[in-house]
């Protein structure tokens, strides 16, 4: 009775469409088979495995019948101009899906020119991948290979898909998927609503904030700058150990961010940063950083990097009416490129010295005045650090000078670093104004592109035993850029539009042989 039914479910499902009989078949007994499985697991596993193969033959089942369906033009007349008039069924390719791999049958022209190639107009109304993986596939793949090693990436997909994928072939797709990444932040549409969320759309606009660093990335031999010399090129110190700037070589990834700033509804006070208390629900709101959009380079200049960084806040505020900060490292070099394309637009600018990277250097002059692990250490720091915040630090460079005198710091290392503290607090003076700051409720700390350098760069790039090329260095670095700021999934769409006016459309005179 049983062997009746399945056959007349087969006999029903066949009437409906010609092919569809076996797969309501195997549908029918894998229900039945299901059904028996002892443990949930076993039951899923069954299901997961089996049933990817049936959702394959649903997938080829319609190939097929749209193969069936192809109507035959008179001519296809391609984008050279060459007239593909012989007409040949029976063409077929393979393709890759998550589902595992089909084949799509279709009509190819041909001219009998030599050197013009034979056209597959099927290929693009289908739009199908040139590398043979589908873009569902390589879409899956790419997000695991942003994610995480290639090793684990080609383990994850044959986990989920049950496709096996190599290594090289990984890389490929990856440095594929990140073709357009480029262009796509370049054309970015201008009436996106950057302030969705913020509650201040149509209000007074809150201010932007920029800010750029580098991280760098270990590289392969070809991808080191012509510049630098090979580790094993370099003068070796040691005999059986490598010294200081022998270990190998790294090309920085520069880094930047846009963002709105939500300042803090009330003010914090100086006391207030430095002693903010143990209960977190007591202390004050600090500003938060909002619609953060990245990128990051490692093929092109600082300049280049830091350019596309105020392209975006141009593109935000394409009338200068925000205040615009900058949050700014310790990089003298770096600060001088963005000052330089401020200037070059004729944009007014708000500089902030980073205040965490004025800590780092009180601290590092604290040890020289006071003996390790003295309690009155993290004192003195904290007055320093309040001056600076109250807007005295020609007060805090003198003290720090005075010291210096009354007691020379012991040992040549000290005494570069009291230099170096104060040398840094001069410069940067200028930039140090946090009473205005505090008192607008701006940020004042560099932790937003701290925070990017880690989970955009190193966290991916800095794999234990990672060696990389500039090209797929850089598609890692623009596909995590755009998965952080949010625009991935927008990338991906337009990237498979862009792809197919490549691949495809392109090769076509005109379009009446796809619409045919």
């Amino acid at each position: 009775m049983e062997e009746y039914g399945l056959d007349g479910l087969a006999a029903s499902a066949e009437l409906v469409l010609a092919g569809l009989g076996p797969l309501a078949d195997g549908l029918a007994r894998l229900a039945v088979q299901a059904a028996g499985a002892v443990t949930l697991d076993a039951m899923e596993l069954l299901v997961m495995e089996q049933g990817r193969d049936l959702l394959r033959g649903l997938v080829q089942l319609g190939l097929d019948a749209q193969a069936e369906r192809e109507v035959r033009v008179a001519e296809v007349r391609g984008a050279d101009g060459v007239r593909r008039a012989r007409a040949e069924r029976g063409h077929a390719r393979s393709v890759v899906t998550r589902l595992g791999t089909v084949v799509v049958r279709r009509i190819g022209y041909r001219s009998g020119v030599r050197g013009a190639g034979s056209l597959f107009p099927r290929d693009a109304v289908l739009n199908l991948p040139p590398c043979g993986y589908s873009w569902p596939l390589q879409q899956l793949a790419e997000m695991f290979s942003r994610s995480g090693s290639y090793e684990q990436a080609g383990e994850f997909v044959l986990a989920v898909t049950g496709v096996s994928i190599g290594k090289r072939q990984l890389e490929q797709i990856t440095l594929a998927a990140a073709a357009d990444a480029e262009r796509f932040c370049q054309d970015r549409p201008r009436d996106q609503q950057e302030l969705a969320g913020t509650g201040q759309a149509g209000q007074d606009l809150p201010p932007l904030a920029i800010s750029a660093d580098g991280k760098g990335v270990a590289m392969r031999p070809e991808a080191r700058r012509r510049r630098t010399k090979a580790p094993d090129a370099r003068a070796q110190t040691f005999e059986h150990r490598r010294g200081t700037g022998e270990k190998g070589h790294k090309r920085m990834a520069e880094t930047g961010c846009v963002f709105d700033v939500l300042p803090a509804a009330e003010p914090r006070t100086p006391e207030q940063v430095m002693h903010p208390g143990p209960d977190p629900r007591a202390r004050p709101a600090a500003p938060r950083a909002v619609n953060r959009w990245y990128a990051c380079d490692i093929t092109a200049s600082r300049d280049v990097t830091i350019g596309k960084v105020f392209d975006e806040a141009g593109r935000r505020d394409p009338g200068h009416q925000r205040t615009l900060i900058v949050l700014a490292g310790g990089d003298i070099h770096q600060l001088a490129l963005v000052q330089d394309q401020a200037a070059a637009r004729g944009i007014t600018i708000t500089i902030l010295a980073g205040f965490i990277h004025v800590l780092e250097y009180l601290w590092k002059a604290a040890w020289c005045f006071h003996q390790p692990r003295d309690p009155a250490m993290e004192d003195w720091v904290s007055a320093q650090a309040l001056d600076i915040l109250h807007g005295r630090t020609a007060t805090v460079i003198t003290r720090i000078s005075q010291l210096a005198g009354d007691h020379p710091p012991q040992g040549s290392e000290h005494a570069k670093i009291i230099r170096k503290t104060l040398h840094y607090l001069d410069a940067k003076q200028p930039w140090m104004d946090y009473p205005r700051a505090l008192a607008a409720g701006w940020p004042i700390a560099t932790g937003v592109i701290e925070g990017a350098c880690r989970h955009l760069v190193q966290d991916r790039m800095g794999i234990t035993g990672a060696r990389w090329s500039l090209p797929g260095a850089q598609a890692i670095l623009w596909l995590r850029a755009l998965h952080a700021s949010g625009d991935l999934d927008t990338y991906w769409d337009w990237h498979i539009q862009q792809q197919h006016q490549a691949n495809h459309l392109s090769r076509y005179h005109d379009t009446l042989a796809l619409a045919a």
